[in-house]
């Protein structure tokens, strides 16, 4: 099976061609992919600060209320005599 020295380098440079256009083709598609990637981490930062802005305008009525309530809770009762004398 001896074959001609160059007909040997004529394959293997044509199957080397072959594998760098595969190569080739990949990198195009993963810099793509990457693009697209970072295009989709810019959407999840602000729907990341979109939610971090609910959450903290939701605490802040929140403690609002929990203070409103504790208020109410410790507040002493006022007496219906009081009310009765102040308004006769």
């Amino acid at each position: 099976m001896s074959s001609n020295p160059s007909t040997l380098k004529q394959r293997h440079y044509a199957a080397l061609s072959s594998r760098l256009k595969s190569l080739q083709a990949n990198l195009a598609e993963s810099e793509l992919q990457l693009d697209m990637m970072a295009e989709h981490l810019g959407y999840m930062n602000r729907l990341g600060v979109a939610c971090g802005s609910q959450f903290m305008a939701v605490s802040r009525l929140l403690d609002v209320e929990i203070a409103q309530a504790n208020e109410e809770a410790y507040a002493p009762p006022a007496s219906s005599s009081q009310q009765t004398q102040g308004g006769a």
